[in-house]
């Protein structure tokens, strides 16, 4: 246990690191700019005390693993983001700075209206920012184990840090429409406080306090306080509601509304929100089951399922883990306190206390209105009284009823503004008669389906109303609040009163007659003094010369008007310009003359587009229909290092560009040029160098009313990346040159090595071919002369070695003629018969020596070839046969084909009963010196390299077919020429080979 000293300095140390990281931001971030994560870390201030505790009750009581509330903000995430979109940009167009600002927007800007929701929205956050007192009170119980009653002095320690906190960066300027970056940034991190505190509690139950999830589970599936959460009724229909609570709290919970909509800058915050702040829903929600589980497994059983994951820590003596999950739920605390403080302040004071507060200074002096420091004192004061009222409502009246009910009776009461707001939206039925009534009934229906019996339970002792009694009774509430709204807007519609939103048409008519002089004596008392000068300076009319019956166009009282709802809120300043309207009925033409300038002055709104301006990357500057600056951004002065206060709206833009070139920026010249592009209206673009050594691309272009717009992008990296991707294909082109040079020069070379070899080979061949025959002469003799003798046997070796040297030495001769290109073809006419008989005779006496048959069908069919080239490759197709038939047959033909284009062909065929070739191996057989078996096969493998080649010399096509182990074909297509005379066809049917790849019937042409 820690004691209450300890655990006052470690609040007291949070609320400073808060202070410094706020003012930090302040300071450091700028106003304007969007920050997409921050803003989307800073929509964790839904994650209240409720969501840091009281969901485990949830989780304990109902087994819930998905929190409802935070699944209905992820289903409007999901599938309303185009709802959410439309109200942030009506938020942004109308500088709308609360809820209650927003929906009486809707409704004619109804003074009744904003009363109402702001009446409504307190009632609903008073008791919710005591709920949150609440909790640190009872957290603080925990950790010192001291009784409620010596505590409340740290109540109000906290509750007046915060209030100083809430007023110091949420109220520190007038102007309703600036944004407050250190508050974001510190909820934003508050937010992460609190997630990693909850993981820090999920992460210790499962793995310290447990051996994993899969352990606890197995553990609580044996315990009998655990097994309730497992098999706990899910109550389907209390889910459901609480999901529509979620959803109506993305809109109505003043905090959320002010978070969402108020402190954000732009579009492309929302965008990154949509998909991170539901997964940090996500996580928030992870260890709220294994939480429950642990507390009902370890706890005892009077421990309230709130408190787990303080309890959790203590009771194992985790000090440290348990003071860090007392700041998570700090954290949980102060940044909903804080928000919810300022947004219902804002509100208090924008929509009663000060418009209340001028009409009565009005009646008692009509020509006083009140300072801005009067102004931001009462927006202050209010804030303080808000969080008095919540405190004394904590210290006085809150009760110990577990926190998800109080919660779920406030969210509620504010759901009850839902059906007004889309209504007013969406509907063009919608009227001031069917928001009030259904305000009304609605919030009379939560009284008494939800209010009355909790009282009833808290003060006459009856029983709580369980959940599914308030779900049903939220739902009665709003189905009553919808009919009401329906209905009232039907017959308001009937009788003509519907007049929703004609305060927004343009073309509204002129409702207020105010003097010039009047209007800008009401700016310099109420205004800024900076707003009110800028104000000023926009108008072309010498405000002091006004007449006294010159009147203000309708522009200028819409300009006036805006500026002073981001002042003093939108009925506020309804009621000053009403104050000093002229209540005379003279003709409007007549008033409006003096100021008629003053309507074309606003076609350009300079404070809109400057603030749009500023969260561009490049530069730009607006000037007008005269030339003259009208808009600018920061990045325009930081590129061409402006002085300060240099630039002014109004200040002719030759002056600008005179200055740049007297810096050297660019040549004193071409001013005139750029004069004219802008004068009539060109587009132009310009890419400069300066002499900082930037370069800047300059775009220019026509606005549709008038006036130019330039903008100026740095380019110099870019052009420091295109200069180095420039030099580097210039490298690349040399080096590709070089490299194409070198491969070039060593083709050449190969080819001049290749042409050499060729040469020699061809030379050393036929040089050698002379002793190699007449070798083969006397070899020959020498048989002949030996025959019978001893020597027989011998000089029959040295005659077959001969042979078989001389044809290894023809087949390297004709491949070296083939390589050279030397051998021209020789085509004629012939008989193929002449040469398949004599090469079938020549090769028989071989075959019968192997015990191969060897048979031949004749043909009398006539070839266009070359006989002697033909010769060599059928001579070569008939030796490999014989060479690779171990038994069998071989058979030589000839078989007629037409081809598709019906030329005559024929192809020379001879089949084998061999070894056969595989199909991966047949195209290979074709390359040089490649032979199937190396060790017992003949010849150095050049055969069917001589015959691809010849035959390709020849125009002819060799063919293969083969099966491994049955055999193969080889064959070589030729052109054949149809006989002169009528000479007969035979064709002879020849037996099948069993052994053979061809078994059956084999057609021959004769």
């Amino acid at each position: 246990m820690l004691s209450i000293w300890t655990v006052g300095t470690i609040v007291g140390f949070y609320l400073l690191a808060l202070f410094a990281l706020a003012f930090w931001g302040d300071r450091h971030l700028r106003d304007n700019r969007q920050h997409p994560v921050l803003y989307s870390l800073g929509l964790g201030v839904h994650c209240t005390s409720w969501a840091f505790f009281g969901t485990t009750s949830q989780a304990a009581q109902y087994g819930w693993a998905v929190i409802p509330t935070y699944l209905g903000i992820t289903l409007t995430m999901a599938f309303a983001f185009p709802v959410i979109l439309h109200i942030s940009r009506l938020c942004q167009q109308h500088n709308i700075s609360s809820l209650a600002d927003l929906i009486s927007l809707k409704y004619q800007h109804s003074h009744l209206i904003a009363a109402l929701i702001t009446l409504l929205c307190f009632f609903g956050v008073v008791p919710y920012i005591a709920l949150q007192l609440d909790a640190i009170t009872k957290s603080i119980n925990l950790l010192t184990g001291e009784p409620q009653t010596t505590t409340p002095w740290l109540s109000i320690y906290v509750a007046g840090l915060l209030a100083i906190f809430a007023i110091t960066f949420g109220t520190r300027t007038l102007n309703l429409t600036d944004k407050h970056p250190g508050l974001l940034l510190t909820i934003a991190f508050e937010s992460i406080i609190k997630l990693v505190a909850l993981w820090a509690v999920g992460i210790f139950v499962c793995f310290f306090l447990f051996d994993g999830a899969l352990d606890l589970i197995s553990n609580a599936a044996s315990n009998d306080s655990a097994r309730d959460v497992i098999y706990a009724d899910s109550a389907p229909w209390v889910y459901l509601s609480h999901v529509a609570l979620g959803v109506c709290s993305m809109f109505v919970l003043p905090r959320q509304f002010h978070m969402n909509f108020v402190e954000q800058n732009g579009e492309g915050e929302l965008r990154t929100a949509r998909w991170l702040f539901p997964l940090y829903l996500f996580g928030m929600t992870l260890f709220i089951i294994p939480i429950a589980l642990a507390g009902k497994m370890l706890l005892p059983v009077g421990t309230s399922s709130d408190a787990y994951v303080l309890a959790l820590p203590l009771h194992t003596e985790n000090i440290a883990l348990s003071s860090f999950a007392f700041i998570g739920g700090l954290s949980a605390t102060t940044s909903m306190v804080i928000v919810a403080t300022l947004a219902m302040g804002i509100m208090i004071s924008n929509n009663v206390v000060t418009p209340l507060w001028l009409k009565a200074r009005l009646k008692t002096s009509p020509n006083q209105s009140m300072q801005p420091s009067k102004i931001l004192s009462i927006r202050r004061i209010t804030v303080v009284v808000v969080l008095s009222i919540a405190l004394w409502y904590h210290l006085n009246i809150s009760q110990a009823a577990p926190l998800v009910k109080s919660g779920v009776i406030a969210i509620a009461l504010l759901a009850q503004c839902m059906p007004v707001l889309m209504f007013g939206i969406y509907w063009r039925r919608s009227s001031k008669a069917a928001a009030v009534s259904a305000l009304l009934v609605g919030s009379t229906c939560w009284a008494i389906f939800l209010l009355y019996p909790s009282l009833l339970s808290s003060y006459y002792f009856n029983p709580a109303p369980t959940d599914q009694a308030l779900g049903l009774g939220f739902a009665f509430s709003l189905l009553a609040n919808c009919i009401t709204f329906v209905v009232v807007a039907f017959i308001s519609s009937r009788h003509g009163t519907n007049e929703t939103d004609t305060t927004l048409q343009s073309n509204s008519p002129p409702n207020l007659l105010v003097k010039v002089r009047d209007l800008m004596a009401l700016t310099e008392r109420v205004l800024e003094s900076a707003t009110h000068s800028q104000l000023v300076k926009q108008l072309t009319i010498d405000v002091e010369r006004a007449s006294s019956s010159g009147y203000a166009s309708q522009a200028l009282i819409d300009r006036v008007n805006k500026l002073l709802a981001a002042q003093v809120g939108a009925p506020s300043a309804r009621i000053l310009l009403g104050a000093i309207a002229d209540t005379g009925r003279a003709a409007l033409p007549e008033l409006v003359d003096w100021v008629e300038e003053a309507t074309q002055s606003f076609q350009f709104n300079h404070e809109v587009l400057q603030s749009s301006v500023q969260n561009i990357e490049q530069g730009i500057s607006v000037v007008d229909d005269k030339l003259q600056l009208l808009a600018w951004n920061d990045r325009y002065v930081e590129l061409f290092a402006y002085p300060k206060g240099f630039l002014k709206a109004g200040m002719p833009i030759t002056d600008i560009l005179s200055y740049n070139a007297k810096r050297g920026l660019f040549n004193p010249s071409s001013i005139d040029k750029r004069v004219s592009y802008m004068r009539e209206g060109t587009r132009h673009k310009h890419i400069r160098k300066q002499p900082d050594g930037k370069v800047i691309e300059l775009n220019g272009a026509p606005l549709p009313g008038g006036g130019y717009v330039t903008t100026y992008s740095d380019i110099t990296e870019y052009m420091a990346i295109q200069k180095e991707l420039e030099s580097a294909k210039e490298d690349l082109e040399e080096r590709v040159a070089q490299r194409t040079a070198e491969l070039e020069e060593a083709k050449l070379q190969a080819d001049k090595a290749n042409e050499s070899k060729t040469k020699f080979l061809a030379a050393a061949g036929h040089d050698l071919m002379q002793p190699f025959n007449a070798a083969t002469l006397f070899a020959s003799m020498l048989s002949k002369k030996t025959q019978g003798s001893e020597l027989a046997t011998l000089s029959e070796g040295v005659v077959n070695s001969l042979d078989n040297a001389q044809s290894l030495l023809s087949m390297l001769l004709d491949m070296t003629k083939l390589d050279a290109g030397v051998l021209i073809p020789q085509k004629t006419e012939f008989a193929i018969d002449e040469m398949l008989s004599s090469l079938v005779q020549e090769f028989s006496v071989i075959a019968k020596q192997k015990g191969v048959t060897l048979r031949y069908v004749q043909t009398n069919v006539l070839v266009y070839s070359d006989k002697n080239l033909l010769r060599r490759v059928l001579q070569n197709l008939l030796s490999n046969a014989v060479r690779y038939t171990p038994k069998g047959s071989i058979l030589v033909g000839v078989r007629r084909i037409q081809t598709a284009n019906t030329e005559k062909k024929i192809k020379l065929c001879v089949y084998d009963t061999g070894l056969g070739i595989a199909a991966h191996q047949q195209h290979e057989i074709f390359s040089e010196f490649h032979q199937l078996d190396n060790n017992k096969g003949e010849g150095i493998g050049l055969g069917l390299t001589i015959v691809e080649k010849i035959c390709r010399l020849l125009g002819h096509q060799v063919g293969l077919t083969s099966l491994p182990g049955k055999g193969s074909c080889f064959s070589v297509t030729a052109t054949r020429i149809m006989h002169t005379s009528g000479n007969s066809k035979q064709v002879l049917k020849t037996e099948s080979y069993n052994n053979g790849v061809f078994q059956g019937s084999c057609r021959l042409s004769c």
